[in-house]
């Protein structure tokens, strides 16, 4: 998969964005309603990140968000901070390199699967596109994040409480459309 090195430990990548969302730890305490002590033994890899604080740590940062789900998944090479060089206009060029080779492998892709419903129905040679191409998918997903982890970071674009901003208008549309049709 990536080839790039990655901090994928829980405790390093929530220091990390404690310290990106520049809040003393004992103020990030008491605004999620838990202990220092537990922020830190999270920290430390001593206990999981509280359950219940889990959406209100996610808020405070992408880089926070991505931590609460690689805590939450397992999934480093999606969630996984990259240890490469952070500038913008280097990250940028990462994500569109990603792109490029991915989309070279996502143009076969609908002919290779024409009238293919299941692994079944593809050759071995298919099924190996297939998995390259898809794990390229997940590749180019982690390098969009950390870009996005990046610029929410350095410009402080709460780009989490943009997302959860939509989401609440996008469940209100549904409710509202729900009463309209009942």
């Amino acid at each position: 998969m990536l080839d790039v090195p990655m901090i994928d430990s829980i405790g390093d990548m929530l220091q990390l964005a404690i310290m990106a969302i520049d809040i003393p730890p004992k103020a990030l305490a008491t605004e999620i309603g838990y202990s220092v002590d537990s922020l830190y033994s999270a920290v430390k890899g001593d206990r999981a990140i509280p359950v219940k604080a889990r959406a209100k740590l996610a808020s405070k940062s992408f880089i926070m968000a991505c931590t609460v789900a690689l805590e939450g998944t397992g999934l480093s090479q999606i969630f996984g901070y990259q240890k490469v060089d952070r500038h913008i206009q280097s990250m940028i060029i990462r994500v569109k390199s990603k792109d490029k080779e991915t989309g070279r492998l996502l143009d076969d892709l609908p002919v290779l699967l024409l009238d293919k419903e299941t692994a079944a129905d593809l050759s071995e040679d298919e099924f190996s596109q297939l998995k390259t191409a898809t794990e390229k998918l997940v590749e180019r997903v982690n390098c969009s994040l950390n870009l996005v982890m990046e610029l929410d970071s350095r410009y402080r674009l709460d780009i989490t409480e943009a997302i959860q901003t939509k989401k609440v208008a996008c469940v209100s549309a549904q409710t509202t459309h729900s009463k309209i049709t009942m």
